[in-house]
């Protein structure tokens, strides 16, 4: 009788509150006890959602049974309904952040499903562009010391020919033009050779691709066992995954059964994260049907315990409260907030990434005539191409 008293209080201050899910918790409770028929009617009551009427009859039955139970400590019962409403607070703050960082992980993948081939194709495409112009680079260093040795040996023979040979001045003189032309390229040549952006560029172009790469595979490996839903079943899906979270997380159980309920959590949220609808339904099953969390305010009756947990819960608000303004700082997810259709926004920047894939494909064959390249690349390649 005790029990159910104590129920039918929680009850009565949940729809004061209007707090829906404790109500339900503690009709699951309710049903695993012996109950009369008055209660049976109350139970109906709510489970059909007439609460007013539920809340009527509470009264009466409290008025009626209450001299049967052992008088309570008022500050008791106010120390745990304020506890009660710290849960219900903290609850609402972890579905928050919940929903805000599952979200994020759907976009995430979403991202890399639609646009991480193209984007891998785009970064290739950029490591190879300067891999080639590095090796251009070489090339150009070696034929500057070759173009060099002639600038100086013509020079040198200019030298000659104005001393010994003054009837040679018209040889001379397109000798003196070609030197010039020699000059102007040599000039051009030393400047390109002496950019060392380039390497730099290449080798920072192959970290970002390596690393993408990377990224790429794992998240692959990962979508091999998410299930396509259809919209019906993602919104059934995070509906159940709210109610069971609200009856197994470990920041609103006792500490003897947060480990417990740790273990839960993984599991519902591995669930969660495949998309598994069924594994999900079966945890709240369990959770609805066996596996039972009794909240703080239900299992503790000492006064100091109580003002110790509530000070710990407010904390638990801050800490959680301040997670969640973070995280709506962070780039994807403010990304997230502003958009209204996510198919659309993915199309746009798959469109644009593709008109950058056909600049850098233009810029690759620009850069050297491919045919020429690779014939004297082929027996002499000392950087062993990644492409």
């Amino acid at each position: 009788m005790t029990q159910i008293l104590k129920r039918l209080e929680i009850i009565k201050s949940s729809i004061a509150i209007e707090d829906e899910e404790i109500i339900e918790l503690q009709i699951i409770k309710l049903n695993k006890l012996e109950i009369n028929d008055d209660v049976k009617n109350i139970l109906h009551r709510l489970q059909n959602s007439e609460y007013s009427l539920a809340l009527k009859i509470i009264e009466v039955y409290l008025s009626k049974y209450s001299g049967l139970i052992l008088y309570e400590d008022k500050e008791i019962a106010g120390f745990k309904l304020e506890l009660k409403s710290l849960e219900s607070t903290l609850q609402t703050l972890i579905e928050q952040k919940t929903e805000c960082l599952n979200d994020i992980e759907e976009f995430n993948r979403e991202y890399s499903l639609r646009l991480g081939s193209i984007i891998r194709e785009v970064l290739n495409l950029r490591k190879k562009i300067l891999y080639k112009k590095t090796i251009e680079q070489q090339n150009q260093k070696k034929k500057y010391q070759e173009d060099l040795q002639t600038f100086e040996e013509t020079q040198q023979t200019i030298d000659e020919i104005k001393k010994a040979h003054q009837e040679l001045q018209e040889e001379l003189s397109k000798l003196e033009a070609e030197l010039e032309t020699q000059k102007e390229e040599l000039e051009k040549t030393k400047e390109f050779i002496e950019d060392e952006t380039i390497e730099e560029e290449y080798e920072e172009a192959q970290a970002h691709y390596d690393e993408y790469e990377h990224g790429y595979k794992q998240i692959k490996e990962s979508l091999k066992d998410v299930v396509e839903l259809s919209d019906d079943d993602k919104a059934e899906l995070k509906k159940l995954y709210k109610k069971a979270a609200r009856l197994c997380h470990p920041d609103i159980v006792p500490d003897e059964l947060k480990e417990k309920a740790n273990e839960m959590m993984q599991l519902l949220n591995e669930a969660y994260a495949k998309k598994d609808l069924p594994k999900v339904k079966e945890i709240l099953y369990s959770l609805e049907n066996g596996t039972v969390f009794e909240r703080s305010s239900d299992a503790i009756e000492d006064k100091e315990l109580l003002k110790a947990k509530i000070e710990e819960y407010k904390q638990n608000i801050k800490n959680v409260e301040s997670e969640l303004e973070e995280i709506k700082q962070d780039g994807t997810y403010q990304t997230i907030a502003k958009l209204d259709d996510w198919d659309e926004y993915f199309e746009e920047l798959k469109s644009e990434l593709e008109k950058e894939k056909e600049q850098l494909e233009e810029e690759d064959r620009e850069v050297l005539n491919e045919k020429a390249f690779f014939v004297e690349e082929k027996n002499k390649d000392p950087w062993n191409l990644p492409f």
